[in-house]
């Protein structure tokens, strides 16, 4: 039989006493990982938590079993409290740890790759997303909008800041598009979640007119009265129509960008809206010079048209 030391019966204690309850809250007395070292007591044991966490999302006996597999999985988890330093940097502190900086990232509220010094992070022993319950960042409400809703299972933690609601999802990742935003938080994003690109920045022959011209935007072909979503965070700064882009709106950003959505057949916001990258703005349509269904975008800097292409945090028609 395995000996155990004064400090691992401690943690164990603390462990069954405070488990992760489903739905209530998790206590904030966190076992505390002082250094990223084997010879540390405390990263061993988070260590091999983690290592039955792994081993629990792999197993063909839970994985696939859909939510009850998932309660099964997620009772493993157990949460360590670990202050940074210096030196730290997060894909060298997810490595070390055995566990995707998705997990560490959405379980600590982190919207971009952070620099980090003296902050102190939450570790998660079984990997997985943690989609929050009351989203802020940009990439809070495009993780919590990519999912179904009540996808995961509710758990409540309780730190000196106060309570933190999440539904957790073990074994999950970052989306394409939500590793991209996490990666490149300054980029747009694609307005529609399926689309065919049909005509690219740049001269072209008008489909109208049938002459060479200059288009200022992507046209993306979808089906009228698909959800169209900000690019970005910003401010409603018109919404208007007219005989060209028919219905539109355009979204004032940070740094003297505005992004422009033609054609709607529907608005869904209002004059002056906040609204975060990701929130639905219209539907698709015909409306102004159309020749089908597609929504008209555009990405102008201090008024000048650029290439949305080069901006947007994925690529490629789906």
């Amino acid at each position: 039989m395995r000996t155990i030391s004064k400090i691992q019966f401690i943690i164990i204690l603390i462990q069954f006493f405070v488990p992760v309850v489903f739905g209530q809250e998790v206590s904030a007395a966190l076992p505390s990982i002082k250094t990223l070292d084997i010879r540390d007591v405390t990263f061993k044991q988070f260590l091999d938590d983690v290592e039955q966490g792994r081993k629990a999302v792999r197993s063909p006996n839970t994985a696939g079993t859909g939510a009850g597999g998932a309660k099964n999985i997620a009772r493993l988890l157990t949460l360590y409290s670990y202050t940074t330093n210096g030196e730290d940097d997060l894909f060298k502190l997810a490595a070390r740890c055995n566990i995707p900086y998705d997990a560490i990232s959405t379980l600590n509220h982190l919207s971009h790759v952070p620099d980090f010094n003296g902050n102190t992070l939450i570790l998660p022993s079984v990997p997985g997303i943690f989609i929050s319950e009351k989203p802020e960042s940009d990439l809070e409400h495009l993780i919590m909008s990519s999912r179904a809703a009540e996808t995961g299972i509710p758990i409540v933690i309780n730190l000196p800041d106060g309570k933190h609601h999440f539904r957790f999802i073990p074994g999950d990742n970052f989306s394409p598009n939500e590793r991209a935003f996490f990666l490149n938080p300054g980029l747009f994003h694609f307005p529609l979640r399926k689309f065919t690109l049909t005509s690219a920045f740049g001269q072209r022959i008008s489909p109208i007119s049938g002459r060479n011209s200059k288009h200022n935007g992507l046209d993306l072909a979808a089906p009228s009265g698909t959800e169209v979503y900000a690019a970005r965070g910003g401010t409603v700064i018109e919404i208007a129509e007219n005989s060209v882009y028919g219905k539109y709106v355009v979204i004032q950003h940070d740094d003297g960008w505005t992004s422009l959505y033609g054609h709607l057949s529907r608005v869904d916001t209002v004059l002056r809206n906040q609204v975060k990258a990701g929130t639905l703005i219209g539907r698709v349509g015909s409306t102004g010079l159309s020749t089908g269904p597609h929504l008209h975008f555009e990405l102008r800097q201090n008024g000048k048209a650029q290439d949305p292409s080069r901006l947007l945090g994925r690529s490629g028609n789906k």
